[in-house]
Formats: structure tokens, C-alpha cells, sequence
């Protein structure tokens, strides 16, 4: 048996945590009880119910919660694993996790980039960049990309292409609805029948785009957006609907059954401008058929096809944006089209299966000294 330790750092439940929750969820597909898992979490941490209720032990920790590095993490964490004594660890994030790993020196070690980001340029020149580089390689065995876009990143900051293994996220697509039972979704979120439904599933923060969505919406008619998120940026997006009457906007707040949301909706945004990899929102959706409008920014367009499964603007575009809703909404045959390629692209690049098929093939690898 193969012992692994995932360690996140994030408290709420963000992309990071759906990943995860999905790798865990269909571990051992293909050869049961080969791996026993564990997962560390700040104390607190949204995970960590529905992590136990997939039978994942859960190991709270102070010093962790948003914090990439701290010296006392570091310390917990190597006492951690000395009590749990892990073959592998794998990291989300959390350098004090990588850094506790190698002092610990009994394990691999596998980190996954979960994020893009548009670098400084300072940390893209000597010095900076060979430190940044020499970190990495030096703290990591593996490093899984969710994205090429995510890999690009890494290559940037001097990481070496040899230690980068690309993994697209995977996801369960979205729960089905009976016609049904969609209808008494409308109903129950106050939307009519003939409205059209966009939704924005996202943290509420700057880089996601919410922004340019409110601007996109001024010129939607019969549509309605809603908002299934929270963030810092509320109360900022709160008072410029309220103060420019936007009023075909709604902001749901955190939603746990984040698939009602997706069964209404008819198409699915991102408007990010940064950390997007791979969206687990994205994945759902187009698990169930529903097209996207999202901006080319980081691994949005190696999970949206512009044309196929829906349609790919330049950031920082709210005109783009609501001009390409207004195509989709407004061409049926377009939208039963991207609807059929959807399902297509879903099923033969990003399920769940096949994230986890990969991922337990290199926790092998790594054991058995192939990487």
C-alpha cells in the first residue's frame, strides 16, 4: 500500500478543493486499497466535512490557512508526517508542506499548480527567476500542471520542463435535472420562463472579471446573471448594482448545491483575467451540455474552444463579452451545436477517471523509481 498525504491550505472551498475532492473521491479506481490517503487542512476548513463523508481521514492543523509558507507550519507539518509516515506528498499550494516533506526526507514529493498568473517582470530575470526555479526544483519531485497554460507559467519562473507532468483537471459532470425539476429550480431561484439564464460561478475577487460581467449585463435583454460566489470584492459589486440600477444581476452568495446552478443556467461565464488554470465550474457545465463565454486568459481556452463548446473574448472586454452572450442567445442552432460538442470535448479530455488514471500512474512511477 502506498500511503499519500495531500496537504491544502485553502480554508474555503475553491477550485484547489474540488480537485482534490474529486481525485480522492475515485482513488483506486482501477486497483483497490493500493493507497491510503490522508488530507491536511487548516483548522476549520470548508473540505473537511465532505471529505469525511467520502471516508478520507482529515488531519487539522494550525499555522496553515492561506498562508503558502510559515515556520511554525513547517514544524507541525514535519511532526505530521513523521506520526503518519507518507510514501508521498502532495502539495496544493503550501510550500511549508514541500519544505517540511524534504526535511522529512522518507518521501516524494508531488506539487500541483493550480493557478496562473501573469509573473512581475522582476521574477522572470536573474536572480530572482533562478532562485524561483531552484525552489521548485529542489522542493518537488513532480509538479503537475492543470494546464499547458499552467506549465508556461512554470517554464517562466525557472522551473525545469523535466519535473513539469501536464494532468487537465477532471471532474464528475454536473447532476441531471428532469424538465421538471429544472422548472421548480426556476421558480425556487424567482426566474421566469422565458428568461435566459448566464451564471458566473466564481470566487467574488477582482481578477475573476465580475466587473466587466455587470458592465456586459447593462445591455442584455431578457437575461438574467447570477452570481453563485463570495469574495472580498461583495460589497463592491453590492453598490455598483445598486448605485447603476443594475437589475438583471444577482449575487447568490456562497451556494453549496452549486448544480441547481448549473441546471438552470443556459450558458456559463468566465471573465477572468488571472490564476484561471483549469475551472472545475467549466468541467461541470460542459459535462451536462452547457456552452461558455470566457475570456482567453491563462487555461481558459484549452478547456473552451472558440466556436465548438463555446466562446472565447479578450479580457478586459465587457463589449465582447456581451456581444458574444447575445450570439449564443440569440442563434439556437449555434447553441444546440456547442450544447452536442460539449458533452464531446467533456468526455474525452476532462473526466474525473482519467485525472485520476494519470495521477495514480505517476504516484506509481514515483515509487518505483520510473520518474
Amino acid at each position: 500500500m502506498i500511503r499519500i498525504m495531500h496537504i491544502l491550505t485553502d480554508s474555503n472551498l475553491g477550485g484547489a478543493g474540488h480537485q482534490l475532492l474529486a481525485l480522492v473521491e475515485k482513488r483506486n479506481s482501477a486497483n483497490p486499497g493500493r493507497f491510503d490517503i490522508s488530507v491536511v487542512l487548516p483548522t476549520g476548513a470548508r473540505l473537511k466535512p465532505a471529505l469525511e463523508n467520502k471516508g478520507i481521514a482529515c488531519i487539522e492543523l494550525p499555522y496553515l490557512a492561506e498562508s503558502s509558507f510559515s515556520f511554525r507550519a513547517i514544524w507541525t507539518l514535519l511532526k505530521t508526517m513523521k506520526k503518519y509516515e507518507p510514501d508521498i506528498v502532495h502539495t496544493h499550494a503550501a510550500l511549508s508542506g514541500r519544505i517540511a516533506a524534504r526535511l522529512y526526507g522518507k518521501c516524494k514529493i508531488v506539487h500541483t499548480r493550480h493557478s496562473v498568473f501573469e509573473p512581475p517582470l522582476w521574477q522572470t530575470k536573474f536572480p530572482i527567476r533562478n532562485i524561483l526555479g531552484c525552489l521548485n526544483n529542489r522542493l518537488s519531485d513532480v509538479i503537475i500542471a492543470v494546464s499547458p497554460a499552467a506549465k508556461d507559467n512554470l517554464l517562466t519562473l525557472g522551473t525545469s520542463a523535466k519535473k513539469i507532468r501536464v494532468i487537465f483537471n477532471g471532474a464528475p459532470p454536473a447532476k441531471t435535472f428532469l424538465q421538471e425539476e429544472i422548472a421548480a429550480l426556476r421558480e425556487k431561484y424567482g426566474i421566469l420562463k422565458d428568461i435566459f439564464v448566464l451564471a458566473q460561478i466564481a470566487r467574488l475577487t477582482e481578477v475573476k472579471g465580475q466587473d466587466y460581467v455587470l458592465d456586459a449585463a447593462k445591455g442584455l435583454k431578457n437575461a438574467i446573471i447570477l452570481m453563485a460566489g463570495d469574495g472580498d470584492s461583495r460589497n463592491h459589486l453590492e453598490r455598483r448594482i445598486k448605485k447603476e440600477g443594475i437589475n438583471n444581476v444577482r449575487l447568490l452568495g456562497w451556494i453549496d448545491a452549486v448544480e441547481e446552478i448549473t441546471a438552470i443556467m443556459d450558458i456559463q461565464i468566465s471573465a477572468s483575467f488571472g490564476t484561471e488554470a483549469t475551472s472545475m465550474a467549466l468541467i461541470q457545465g460542459m459535462g451536462v451540455g452547457k456552452p461558455a463565454v470566457v475570456t482567453d486568459y491563462g487555461g481558459n481556452p484549452y478547456v473552451i474552444a472558440d466556436g465548438e463548446n463555446g466562446l472565447v473574448v479578450p479580457i478586459h472586454n465587457a463589449q465582447a463579452l456581451k456581444d458574444a452572450i447575445i450570439k449564443l442567445q440569440n442563434d439556437p442552432v449555434l447553441y444546440a451545436k456547442m450544447s452536442i460538442n460539449a458533452r464531446k470535448i467533456y468526455a474525452a479530455q476532462f473526466t474525473v477517471e482519467d485525472m485520476v488514471s494519470k495521477t495514480e500512474k505517476l504516484y506509481e512511477d514515483l515509487c518505483h523509481g520510473k520518474n
